[in-house]
């Protein structure tokens, strides 16, 4: 049986640790003029690891220049399940991931939403589903805080009042500022575990429906 030939460049890439990212990157743009003149099959495994190491090391918005040429080479030769690995669903995943990192949440829906549909067996995907539904609803996340922390500062500013008026001068009243402050602790936990817990109920009520309501 012949010994396959591997080119020197694919050799160098191999010698390297798959958790190295930033050697993997870096070696990968020093060579990336050599790299594109390789064979098929060196380039677009070499490809995948630069590909990979860009998500693993956090460079989200990197990652999502090259990650579409990985997705598309995987599908035009038949590479869907690439040895023994689902990489066409691990790169669309990915995708989705940097997409939800930087907050672009509406690709970050829309790829996700694809992979359900080709997988929707994976509960991982309505999990980031699930996810990305909670994070859009900024505008409710954002009242449930500032609620919070208004109902916080007033119950500082009773506490204040209490401590320099009412104790000294109005005795009998302490007692009521007490009540007042521990209402105003009370109802800023509500609001934000209310619209915290109303957001998640909702992502979660919306990802567990989705793809099954036809």
């Amino acid at each position: 049986m012949a010994t396959q030939q591997y080119s020197q460049v694919y050799r160098q890439f191999a010698d390297i640790e798959l958790t190295d990212y930033q050697r993997l990157i870096r070696t990968y743009e020093e060579l990336e003029r050599e790299i594109g003149r390789l064979d098929v099959d060196e380039y677009f495994e070499l490809t995948v690891r630069y590909v990979d190491a860009l998500f693993h090391s956090g460079a989200y918005r990197r990652h999502l220049l090259m990650v579409d040429a990985v997705i598309e080479a995987s599908i035009e030769r038949n590479l869907v399940n690439y040895k023994g690995r689902d990489i066409f669903s691990h790169m669309l995943f990915c995708k989705a991931a940097s997409a939800y990192r930087i907050q672009d949440y509406k690709q970050a829906r829309h790829v996700t939403q694809e992979l359900i549909k080709i997988h929707p067996e994976r509960p991982l995907y309505r999990r980031m589903l699930r996810a990305i539904g909670f994070r859009e609803q900024q505008n409710l996340l954002q009242f449930g805080r500032a609620a919070f922390i208004f109902c916080l500062l007033a119950a500082a500013l009773v506490i204040v009042v209490d401590l320099l008026v009412v104790d000294p001068f109005y005795p009998g009243e302490h007692q009521a500022m007490l009540w007042l402050r521990n209402d105003l602790f009370i109802i800023a936990l509500v609001l934000l575990s209310g619209c915290f817990g109303f957001a998640w109920w909702k992502a979660s009520w919306n990802a567990n429906r989705f793809g099954k309501d036809k």
